[in-house]
Order: C-alpha cells, then sequence, then structure tokens
C-alpha cells in the first residue's frame, strides 16, 4: 500500500471515494488503495455531510450494515442490491437514475489528463491535483 496503491485484479490502482451534490459539484474526496472496498469508506465519506433525504449509489455499496446506518440517519438507501444477495431489497428506479450526476462529475475530473493517468507517484502530490480539478470544476 505504498503511496496510497494497492494490489487488485487489475494490477496496482488506486480509488477516489467521492459524494456530490445533485449539480456535480463534488463535496468529499476520499483517495484509497484499489484494494479498499467501497461500503468500508462509504460511511466514513457519509459522516462528513449532514444527513440528506436519500442517497444514491451503485450496487458497490450494498451492504446490510451501511442500509442500516442510512436508516439510522434519517437517509433513504437507493441501492440496488447485488444479484447474489438472498433478501433484494426494493429501490426507487425513479430517483436511482440520478446516479448518473456522480458518473459526470467523474468524467470531468478524468478530463485532466494528469488524474486520468496517475501522473503523480506521490499520494500527496495526486490528490492535490485532485483537489485543484474540484475546486475548477465547483466553479465551472
Amino acid at each position: 500500500m505504498a503511496h496510497g496503491v494497492g494490489l487488485t485484479k487489475g494490477g496496482r490502482n488506486t480509488k477516489l471515494h467521492a459524494v456530490c451534490d445533485a449539480k456535480g459539484r463534488p463535496l468529499v474526496l476520499l483517495l484509497t488503495p484499489g484494494n479498499v472496498h467501497d461500503c468500508k469508506v462509504a460511511q466514513l465519506c457519509l459522516e462528513a455531510m449532514p444527513p440528506s433525504a436519500e442517497l444514491v449509489a451503485d450496487k458497490g455499496y450494498d451492504s446490510l450494515a451501511l442500509r442500516e446506518w442510512l436508516a439510522g440517519r434519517g437517509t433513504q438507501a437507493v441501492i440496488p442490491p447485488r444479484k447474489s444477495r438472498k433478501i433484494q431489497y426494493d429501490y426507487d428506479a425513479a430517483i436511482y437514475r440520478q446516479r448518473n450526476v456522480i458518473k459526470r462529475m467523474f468524467r470531468r475530473l478524468k478530463d485532466w489528463r494528469r488524474i486520468a493517468t496517475r501522473f503523480d507517484r506521490n499520494i500527496k502530490s495526486f490528490i492535490g491535483a485532485i483537489a485543484l480539478a474540484a475546486t475548477v470544476i465547483w466553479w465551472l
């Protein structure tokens, strides 16, 4: 895990976890090694935000512990269940379509070649470049 890089099936990688608003502006950014599961850092990212009515996330965030924690905050989890889950939870498909907002935010971050190709080998320099790009995205 040197320099924030972890071994994954695809090789050495990092993972950027983010929370954005309805306009696709990044609010919380967290960089972890690529072998860290999404659910392990979801609560950490969300604790930095005030509770919201809904949380829209993909199947990678489908865990009972996260769902219970969100319910305790008064937040509805709009997360589709994994196919292998024994209990298939219902979710609002109309609200789930709004997940494209975070996908567009990541796409705007990857417009910066330095971030898309991870030129920076030092984790501090890399998160600094991400923060700079996020600041520019916020104002555009």
